[in-house]
């Protein structure tokens, strides 16, 4: 069942990517205009396209890091958080042992 979920979630993300493409490309083809990028110091003349293709990628890519930062970041201190809270156990239990074994 787990296997069948999981080729689900692939399967539908594989055909959100090749929507995505195909439509990236399709605009791309249809905004042929040229435009001018302005950066203050450095300037581009870019097809309109690509650079909403450009504008799109650097949209999913500082989305992709605030989820990161949002959601992973604060698991991976959780987590080393609870293998001290582990460690600090572990150790108390092994000293009972030691000290019930002592007392026998």
């Amino acid at each position: 069942m787990k296997k069948n979920m999981l080729f689900i979630k692939r399967l539908i993300l594989f055909i959100v990517a090749v929507a995505v493409i195909v439509l990236s490309i399709a605009m791309s083809g249809l905004n042929t205009e040229k435009v001018v990028l302005n950066l203050y110091y450095l300037q581009f003349d870019l097809s309109l396209g690509f650079l909403l293709i450009l504008t799109l990628f650097f949209g999913l890519l500082i989305g992709l890091l605030m989820a990161l930062f949002q959601f992973y970041m604060p698991l991976t201190s959780k987590i080393r958080q609870l293998e001290r809270k582990n460690r600090t156990v572990s150790r108390e239990l092994m000293d009972q042992k030691r000290i019930a074994h002592s007392n026998d």
